[in-house]
């Protein structure tokens, strides 16, 4: 089993002030991972989660398949059952899923993504959140 653990990130946090946002997480093997927060927005709510700049591509690219689906939903000719787009990532003290069924809405910029985020100490959260807002935290995070 693979064990982390978190320090803070001391070399940032001169530049950025005395309380960075960056933590390191230093695997067993690979070295250290570089995290900082996500922010997502669901409605009303604003959700923090760890996150790698890794694990913010391969949801990106998750999006970009979605949209793909919906396009080829949209040109489709007759009604068929599309593939639903499920993506999951955790570690030892956070975890996330996203989960989006195209064939529940028309268009991608009706659809919303069903997210559950929960935590080591049995903390559970699920919402429901636009995947254009979703995408849009994404893109920021990745921009910097």
């Amino acid at each position: 089993m693979l064990g982390l653990h978190r320090q803070r990130c001391t070399a940032n946090a001169n530049r950025a002030g005395p309380r960075s946002n960056v933590t390191v997480r230093a695997a067993a093997v690979g070295g250290p991972i570089a995290t900082r927060p996500l922010l997502l927005h669901a409605g009303d709510a604003t959700m923090s989660v760890p996150f790698t700049m890794e694990q913010a591509q391969q949801l990106q690219a998750a999006f970009q398949k979605l949209f793909q689906t919906f396009a080829e939903k949209q040109k489709a000719q007759r009604p068929k059952r599309w593939d639903m787009m499920e993506w999951r990532q955790a570690d030892q003290d956070v975890g996330m899923e996203v989960f989006c069924n195209p064939n529940a809405h028309t268009t991608a910029f009706d659809a919303k993504l069903l997210i559950t985020l929960w935590s080591r100490g049995g903390l559970k959260i699920t919402t429901e959140a636009r995947l254009s807002s979703v995408t849009s935290d994404v893109d920021n995070f990745l921009q910097g």
